[in-house]
């Protein structure tokens, strides 16, 4: 039987047919009528609820009817306009990004909305790839500057009701976890449970619990103020071939009795409402202060949580970079004994390209490191012919957003840093690489990007039970 199992695993089961593989219509009719079955037939091994995968295709069918309807519709037109006009100086090339670009971000504001009621809690996954499962095609809303290393989740939440989150690790587990009780509209973090501080039983459970009360000598703890409205839960695999997302179920288990539910024309008012705000915070702190910086150049990474809306346990470096057709950018980076860090590329509105077939992001697990155990990368839209290649998919220009995780917890000069951007021609990257950077011919390319693909392929598959 098909073994569609809770949230986290939903990252496993948005299907082997997610992009057309197998026949849609049979399978997700086999799996509609089964997945029930299945579950009760693995809940010894599994003993948590069927509902999170029903959860996410009907968010996702909400979100889409909602994007559909006529005036909002108009409003993304104007916010689209808005948008371009804001930087007249970006490429041709890049202003025609912006119309999908705001698209993602819409979609992605519409599953915050539809998944928003705090006294309905379910877990959504957001900020995820374009797909197909259910005989469903949805769209994406890879909107944010999103690494393509991490699987967010989301959970709405409220001051005055008390919930409890439970998970269960699969290992390998993911190779940074974070919980964040958030405010979605000033993008703001205001407590955070990260992988170093969550405890986690030898079975490989959890429970987090969250409400208004302090912590006290409980561990896994978020108290709760009127100042946030969601939880943010963030898993980053470092091995997409190997490591698991964890499965998520949330429970409310206190608080005043639901109100009735919003109706469509109220839920897209608070769409548009959110979408304005968001764009207005894009422009202002995410845009402005990125392009503000020379091109093809990036700062040293800050402090951790010193951008807002970017996880609080990281370090980051972001900045642009505008290439012409023979050219590259060679950067190097020190991971500086943080356990995770990645070179993720994204156009200039924040959505990554389609990384499943592009190379367009390397973390430290998947890149191969330099003798000193620095990192060299090829950032060019050709291939360089170096293992470390990010591929820029064919953007003129884009946004880097270095990220280092898993942190050491002294703060010394040796740790994370950038050591050198440089832009190259193909006729003088070789005599700027690294001696002994290591290399790839055409064959080994191609088996490359197989062996990515069928990594990423893990998150969209369908378990079958004998």
């Amino acid at each position: 039987m098909a073994d569609v199992r809770n949230f986290g695993d939903l990252s496993r089961t948005l299907t082997r047919f997610a992009r057309g593989f197998l026949p849609v219509a049979a399978l997700s009719l086999f799996l509609l009528a089964c997945n029930l079955h299945a579950y009760a037939s693995s809940v010894a091994e599994r003993s948590f609820s069927p509902q999170s995968a029903r959860d996410q295709i009907a968010a996702e069918r909400h979100a889409m009817r909602l994007l559909a309807r006529a005036d909002l519709q108009v409003e993304l037109r104007s916010l689209e306009a808005k948008w371009k006009a804001q930087w007249p100086q970006l490429l041709p090339s890049t202003q025609t990004q912006a119309h999908d670009s705001l698209e993602e971000l819409a979609f992605l504001v519409s599953l915050e909305v539809v998944n928003g009621d705090p006294r309905r809690p379910r877990v959504i996954q957001i900020s995820i790839p374009p797909h197909t499962w259910f005989q469903t095609k949805v769209s994406g809303g890879r909107w944010g500057i999103d690494n393509p290393d991490t699987q967010y989740f989301l959970v709405p939440v409220e001051a005055n009701s008390s919930y409890v989150i439970r998970g269960q690790r699969h290992a390998p587990g993911p190779i940074d976890s974070n919980f964040s009780f958030s405010n979605l509209d000033g993008w703001r973090t205001l407590a955070n449970i990260g992988q170093k501080q969550l405890e986690v039983k030898a079975d490989g459970s959890y429970e987090i619990t969250l409400d208004n009360t302090p912590a006290g000598d409980r561990s896994n703890h978020i108290q709760l103020t009127e100042a946030g409205n969601a939880l943010l839960i963030r898993n980053t695999l470092a091995d997409w071939s190997k490591e698991n997302v964890d499965s998520i179920e949330v429970r409310r288990v206190s608080g005043p009795p639901p109100e009735k539910e919003q109706n469509d024309t109220e839920l897209e008012r608070r769409i548009v409402v959110r979408l304005r705000n968001r764009l207005d915070h894009i422009i202002a702190h995410l845009q402005a202060p990125v392009l503000a910086l020379p091109p093809n150049e990036l700062p040293q990474p800050g402090r951790p949580g010193d951008k807002a809306g970017f996880l609080v346990t990281q370090r980051n470096a972001l900045g642009h970079f505008r290439l012409g057709s023979n050219q590259g950018l060679i950067v190097t980076l020190n991971p500086g004994g943080a356990s995770y860090c990645t070179l993720p590329v994204s156009n200039v509105w924040g959505v990554t390209p389609d990384y499943w077939d592009h190379q367009s992001s390397l973390n430290n697990r998947q890149a191969v490191a330099n003798a000193d155990g620095t990192i060299t990368f090829v950032v060019s839209s050709w291939d360089p012919g170096v293992a470390n290649w990010v591929d820029a998919a064919g953007l003129e220009e884009g946004i880097i957003m270095l990220r280092w995780q898993g942190l050491r917890e002294s703060g010394d000069a040796a740790g994370p840093s950038v050591i050198r951007t440089a832009v190259v021609t193909r006729d003088t990257l070789k005599s700027e690489l690294p001696a002994g950077i290591a290399t790839l011919n055409a064959a080994e390319r191609k088996s490359q990007l197989r062996s990515r693909r069928a990594a990423f392929e893990r998150r969209f598959e369908v378990e079958l039970l004998p």
